[in-house]
């Protein structure tokens, strides 16, 4: 009963440590109220451990007492350090203050402290190893999803009083001081309009002559190589790539950014598109050709609409990652200086004039931080940029699922 007893605190101290750690590295609130809980929470683990230790064998009792050491340690880290601690290692380059260095500490506590708990109901055998890798798992998801709405949420918080009507609707003035970002928007969305209008046709083309024409295995094995060493090129030797051979030719434009941006899709959709015929039951075409069917009919009448929740996936990813670039458009297509797309017949743009952009803008308002009042528009326009990345992918996901409904082999 005892032992219950113990492993129960230890693990609710244990999720506490984190719970509250990844607070202060994420929202970063006064730590004079949490270093109280941590040093309490940490004394009473040490003491629980040592006293488990004594019933146990010499093996597992030593860990027990190294991890009580450890909290010991970690304790008085906290205790004695000063607040205005910085830690600047000589070969890294880098400083860490006090308010990354304890939180950090607490984190590492509080997995040290679910580890042992762990061990402590299952004993220490095979079966707690079992569940310390599956708790780890499970960790590592939970901790993903809350560093991402921890971001989101600082986000919001600092963006939110930013947003208004005449935010949204009105172009920047006055180095981005005064107006919104209405022409910004406008450009972020022709941009990836034209990235897709790029990648689209071309990467599912690629990806469907290499799946159900090409017979070549060596000529596959080469390009699929080639296509995932052109998705691990950084983004700005694309930019690179447009200023040297498209801005000589079309300028600074819509053009030439749609071009660029296009460009950097086509191996995640050519990937993807891949990935999803692939996964097509090879029983549906030979069904499809047995009844009479040519293997074009074939492709466009049963492959595709079978794979397309896959292919979709892939032009989720490029859209989120068009609508996310800087380095490639900064040299080829974008400019600070408002301007609204003109457009031939009210319809289409002139692919011929530098357009504004959302990552564009806010890069620039980071550069007059300290200069300029730029900060709140800075957060509000990061927040308008999160919102419309993430509607663009809901929406995406809406069509994808729609479509995988109807998958029916």
């Amino acid at each position: 009963m005892a032992t219950d007893i113990r492993t129960e605190a230890l693990t609710a101290a244990g999720a506490i440590l984190l719970l509250s750690s990844l607070i202060a590295l994420l929202i970063q609130p006064p730590l004079q109220i949490l270093l109280l809980l941590w040093r309490s929470l940490l004394a009473v683990a040490a003491l629980m451990l040592a006293l488990q230790a004594r019933r146990l064998n010499t093996r597992n009792a030593m860990v027990l007492y190294i991890d009580a050491l450890i909290l010991i340690a970690i304790e008085v880290f906290l205790l004695f350090s000063p607040p205005d601690l910085v830690i600047s290692p000589p070969d890294l380059g880098a400083s860490f203050s006090y308010r990354l260095l304890a939180p950090s500490a607490a984190f590492i506590a509080g997995v040290l402290m679910l580890k042992d708990a762990i061990n402590m109901l299952y004993g220490f055998g095979a079966e707690a190893r079992e569940v310390l890798a599956f708790t780890l798992i499970r960790g590592s998801a939970v901790l993903a999803i809350l560093i991402l709405g921890g971001i989101f949420s600082v986000i919001l918080y600092n963006g939110i009083g930013a947003i208004s009507i005449e935010f949204l609707t009105e172009p920047h003035r006055n180095l981005g001081q005064e107006g919104g970002i209405a022409t910004c928007i406008e450009g972020t969305m022709w941009l990836v309009l034209g990235a897709m209008l790029v990648s689209a046709p071309l990467g599912i083309g690629a990806g469907i002559y290499l799946n159900e024409y090409s017979r070549s295995h060596t000529l596959n094995r080469l390009i699929t190589i080639s296509i995932s060493c052109l998705n691990g090129v950084p983004s700005v030797v694309y930019g690179l790539f447009g200023l040297a051979f498209l801005v000589s030719t079309v300028g600074i434009s819509l053009l030439a950014g749609s071009v660029i941006l296009g460009l950097m899709n086509l191996p995640t959709i050519i990937l993807t598109t891949q990935e999803a015929l692939k996964s097509v039951p090879d029983s549906l075409r030979e069904g499809s050709v047995a009844l009479g069917a040519t293997k074009w009919q074939t492709i466009m009448r049963i492959v595709i609409p079978s794979a397309l929740p896959g292919i979709l996936t892939g032009l989720i990813i490029g859209v989120a990652r068009a609508a996310g670039e800087t380095a490639p458009i900064m040299w080829t297509a974008v400019t600070f200086t408002p301007v609204y797309v003109d457009k031939v017949y009210g319809v289409i743009p002139d692919v011929y004039q530098p357009v504004n952009n959302l990552c564009y803008h806010l890069l620039q308002l980071i550069y007059f931080l300290g200069a300029w009042d730029v900060e709140k528009r800075a957060w509000g326009t990061a927040l308008v940029l999160m919102g419309l990345v993430l509607a663009m992918n809901f929406l995406a996901i809406v069509v994808r699922n729609h479509y995988r409904k109807k998958v029916r082999w």
